[in-house]
């Protein structure tokens, strides 16, 4: 009886730790929040002006398994008529429809294709990956692939600390380049030496873990 019940106890305990361990590997939604946290940067640098476009007006979710980032998922967007140069009339103009358009194209979005690099993400530990992922802009789509820094800040007292964050913290920073005529943007003769059809875009996310629903057993 009590190799038995020695036996039993091993299998309880083999269980428990395996459905822990599953717990923990299960992917999480981590949100965007729209709180100043996050900003997006636009730089063009042209021969006689450099010009530089920043919002903080990033929305969006990401499906995010710490244990597998193979099964990354998930989209970010920014709102185009919250950009801001430093010049009001030059934001007007970068929101008309003769630029960025920001009454029939609201958003700039970024949406995660595949992620590779790195296998896994430990707590309060960079790591470098590949991102490959579909970009839109003045409502044309095309596929880039950039290197990305990745950090997951797990939660803590100190960390709950801070305004608004509630949940574990994921730190995404990344930078690539678009060029606005791929996104059926031209830029007029007589501005360019001032703006240039080669845009460097900077990326700096935070996105905080959402509240699980599942109850615990």
């Amino acid at each position: 009886m009590s190799n038995k019940l020695s036996l039993g106890v091993s299998l309880l305990v083999a269980l428990i730790f395996t459905m822990s361990s599953s717990a923990l590997a299960q992917a999480k939604r981590f949100v965007v929040r729209n709180d100043g946290g996050s900003r997006i940067q636009f730089v063009s640098d042209a021969p006689l002006e450099t010009i530089t476009g920043v919002t903080s007006g990033l929305t969006g979710e990401l499906n995010v398994d710490p244990a597998n980032l193979a099964t990354v998922g998930g989209r970010v967007q920014a709102s185009v008529a919250t950009i801001r140069t430093g010049v009001d009339l030059r934001d007007e103009h970068l929101r008309g429809a003769g630029w960025l358009d920001a009454a029939q194209h609201p958003n700039a979005t970024f949406e995660i294709v595949s992620v590779a690099g790195a296998a896994a993400l430990r707590p309060n530990e960079s790591v470098t990956v590949q991102v490959r992922g579909r970009f839109t802009l003045h409502g044309v789509t095309k596929e880039i692939t950039t290197s990305a820094r990745v950090r997951l800040v797990p939660f803590s007292p100190e960390l709950g600390r801070t305004p608004g964050i509630t949940g574990d913290v994921l730190r995404i920073q990344a930078i690539f380049a678009v060029r606005l005529t791929d996104y059926a943007v031209t830029v007029p003769a007589m501005v360019r030496l001032k703006v240039s059809n080669d845009i460097q875009v900077t990326i700096d996310l935070r996105a905080i873990a959402a509240a699980t629903t599942t109850a615990a057993r």
